[in-house]
């Protein structure tokens, strides 16, 4: 075995950087050294803590005179010693106060070729843990070093699978395959990104191979030492990858579909959410995604490690579930057991993993079995509502026009049902009754609003319900007080701004936003950040967003105001939560959570729920030129009172959800013989994924066009049309991944 330079290169980020390298010099072992190369830092404290540090002989300290870039910077470290093997570190990495460089070099000449190996990571695409291809805190508010014991005694026959790739962040490369191979392409690619893929498809094409190894897990922060330069660099390094490797995205494709490192994240989760001494709870929800999920995630993020969420879905086939074991939304962390026949392990598994509650948010789809789980498990359960479902089958309350049906009983119902059909034979009430022993078994029914409360107090009875019901925000209301509203100011040559957030269905208002748009063209400028069911004209769409990019995507904006057209009533809403968050004022209809979301605060604007479109048109050239407003407001929504619906709690969260919630006393065991029986489980519980549903016309011709892009003479026709322009054709012809839609592997 070669002697090891661990290398480290520097930019910006003193505090990353000095817990980097603390955690590297306690265990770093006889035969190998470390290496700091600084490469010409913008930060005076960083490079004074540097050279401080290495003149006490901590390290060997390297400095460039001038800005190299990553890729300068790692290959000035690489050919430092041409005897020696090399693993590069990025700053913003902290390794565990364990063995795992000894378990890193030992699997390094596990094999003769080993091109590179990288370790399991939160923040490593294909190498990340528990969640597939995706940044992740640290699992369960583990350490990680805590983290790395688990995974350092996981149960496996081989802790190496081959990847198509290293991940830079952590990654061990011998020096054979660098003599074989040469070092980073810096010609190619610059300052950074792409280059250690393009050298692991070198290596691989020289006859080695790169490993991910499931054995050793390191921390990742992201993004602080060499940080990214946005988009159009990562896509034009994607193009230069792909022109020198043109199959390179097929194979990663290949590699996610197939997913070899699965069994190991799964045996690793479960393992720790049995020993975490939190207690768990099961959350039960449907498949559909919106702000139900929103919640379930942040349920997560706001206990944090004081509490462990495993979640259990409806799968696409009939009786199947998946049983996740996260809150969030996974991949690669779940198993399908079908119901009633692998009800039974279900339930041992549930069992062994020590559940003390459910949370029932949503029943559509769950199987019957499912909602026996409490009792047999021995443990209570609280139900959340969410939406209009148990009140009579229709989620929304709206007619077949997507309107709502308004709030007496009889006319309601039968307007509900012409858009939600009822099971056969079945009427509202029997509906309502067939579900009632749910709602009254439950430890609390927990409302997200008094608006929604009120009209299920109403439907089912407020002395059958009122026992056990609570009025609660979502965690989000009690986690910022929100700033000031920032009113919106005509002035000559300022256009007014509208902000539509969200995805707009026929009953969220996309008709009459599209109508409204459409009037007031050249006057009033209406932008929707998210999506609608169909095409809308008039406004500027600026598609869907993720979570981590809404802010920067607002900025872009700059709306002056925000509006929900909704012609249903909401029972919450996330999207509220976002405009009162930026200080935006706000126009909202008369029903729903709006108004009592928004009591008393200003440049809060109540509009009639089913006012026609003119008055709409009206009522915005009239704010956008500072007219008075008030003859198209409803009645003041500060007096709003709701009779025999308890208050909204204050500090649910904080202070009740996990009142006297105590972990299940669980047999004590060690970690290896825990690892064992996730080993056994893992094995039981394998089954193969269920089918995916038909494709569309879309994907099928996606489908088709990846195929013909293999075709002899299209190769190279494929290659001069730019990565970035293939992207926007996928992303129109289909949202899913493409490892999705491509055919399984029969091997």
């Amino acid at each position: 075995m070669n002697p090891l330079d661990v290398i480290i290169p520097v930019y910006r980020g003193l505090q990353e950087t000095q817990e980097c390298i603390l955690s590297t010099l306690p265990r770093l072992p006889e035969w190998a050294q470390l290496i700091v190369i600084n490469d010409a830092s913008p930060e005076p404290g960083l490079t004074a803590w540097l050279r401080q540090q290495a003149a006490e002989g901590a390290f060997t300290l390297l400095e460039n005179e001038h800005n190299l870039g990553f890729v300068g910077t790692v290959n000035r470290g690489m050919e430092l010693n041409p005897e020696r093997d090399v693993l590069l570190l990025n700053s913003d990495v902290e390794v565990p106060a364990s063995d795992w460089l000894e378990r890193m070099r030992e699997a390094a000449y596990a094999h003769d070729k080993v091109a590179s190996l990288t370790p399991f990571s939160n923040n490593a695409t294909i190498c990340s843990f528990p969640n597939f291809c995706a940044d992740n805190d640290l699992f369960a508010g583990l350490n990680v070093t805590e983290l790395d014991a688990v995974f350092a005694q996981l149960s496996l026959a081989d802790p190496l699978v081959e990847v198509p790739t290293g991940v830079g962040f952590c990654m061990y490369m011998r020096r054979n395959c660098m003599d074989a191979v040469g070092l980073f392409d810096e010609a190619t690619f610059g300052k950074g990104y792409g280059e250690e893929n393009d050298w692991c498809q070198r290596a691989a094409k020289a006859g080695f191979v790169n490993y991910h190894q499931l054995n050793v897990f390191a921390y990742h922060k992201g993004g602080v030492s060499f940080q990214e330069e946005g988009d159009p660099r990562k896509a034009k390094a994607i193009e230069l990858l792909l022109g020198l490797h043109p199959d390179y995205n097929d194979q990663v494709q290949r590699f996610i579909a197939a997913d070899p490192a699965k069994k190991a994240r799964r045996m690793a989760a479960l393992a720790i959410i049995r020993c975490h001494p939190a207690p768990v709870i099961l959350l039960v929800s449907h498949c559909l995604g919106g702000g139900v999920n929103q919640h379930l995630a942040e349920l997560q993020s706001f206990y944090g490690d004081g509490t462990c969420f495993l979640r259990l879905t409806p799968a696409n086939t009939a009786g199947g579930v998946w049983l996740h074991l996260s809150a969030a939304a996974s991949d690669g962390m779940h198993f399908n057991l079908q119901q009633p026949e692998q009800h039974q392990e279900l339930l041992d598994l549930l069992r062994w993993l020590g559940v003390a509650r459910m949370h029932l948010h949503h029943t559509l789809g769950v199987p019957e079995p499912v909602l026996e789980l409490p009792q047999q498990l021995g443990c209570g359960y609280m139900m959340t509502i969410h939406d209009y479902y148990l009140l009579n089958a229709n989620p929304s309350l709206t007619d077949a026009q997507g309107r709502f049906a308004g709030d007496e009983a009889r006319q309601r119902d039968a307007q509900c049902a012409q858009h939600y059909p009822l099971p056969e034979g079945m009427s509202a009430a029997g509906w309502r009754e067939a579900h009632l022993p749910l709602l009254q078994g439950a430890e609390q029914v927990v409302f997200p609003s008094q608006d929604v409360a009120a009209r299920f107090l109403t439907g089912f009875g407020d002395k059958v319900l009122a026992a056990n019901s609570v009025v609660a925000w979502h965690p989000d209301s009690e986690q910022q007080s929100w700033p000031p509203v920032v009113p919106w100011q005509p002035a000559e040559g300022k256009k007014l701004k509208v902000l539509v957030l969200g995805a707009l269905s026929r009953e969220k208002g996309a008709l009459l936003l599209e109508q409204v748009a459409q009037r007031l063209t050249g006057r009033v400028e209406f932008h929707l950040l998210g999506y609608a069911f169909k095409p809308l004209q008039g406004l500027i769409n600026h598609g869907p967003y993720q979570p981590e990019n809404l802010q920067s995507k607002l900025d872009e904006i700059g709306a002056d105001v925000t509006w929900f057209p909704a012609l249903c009533p909401e029972t919450y809403s996330y999207t509220l939560s976002t405009a009162l968050g930026r200080g935006l004022p706000v126009v909202f209809p008369d029903i729903g959570a709006f108004a009592e979301r928004t009591r008393g605060r200003p440049q809060s604007y109540m509009l009639p729920w089913n006012m026609p479109a003119e008055q709409v048109v009206a009522f915005w050239l009239a704010l956008a030129a500072g007219k008075p407003v008030s003859d198209w407001l409803a009645a003041e929504h500060a007096g709003l009172e709701y009779a025999a619906c308890p208050s909204p709690a204050q500090g649910y969260y904080r202070r009740h959800y996990l009142a006297e919630l105590q972990p299940v006393p669980t047999v004590q065991e060690s970690l290896a013989d825990t690892l064992r029986h996730t080993a056994e489980l893992v094995e039981q519980l394998q089954r193969p994924e269920l089918a995916p549903g038909p494709l569309t016309g879309r994907e099928r011709l996606l489908l088709m066009l990846w195929r013909v892009r293999h075709w002899p003479g299209v190769r190279g026709f494929i290659r001069l049309v730019p990565y970035s322009w293939q992207q926007k054709l996928k992303q129109r012809l289909s949202k899913k991944q493409l490892h999705e839609i491509l055919p399984k592997s029969k091997s």
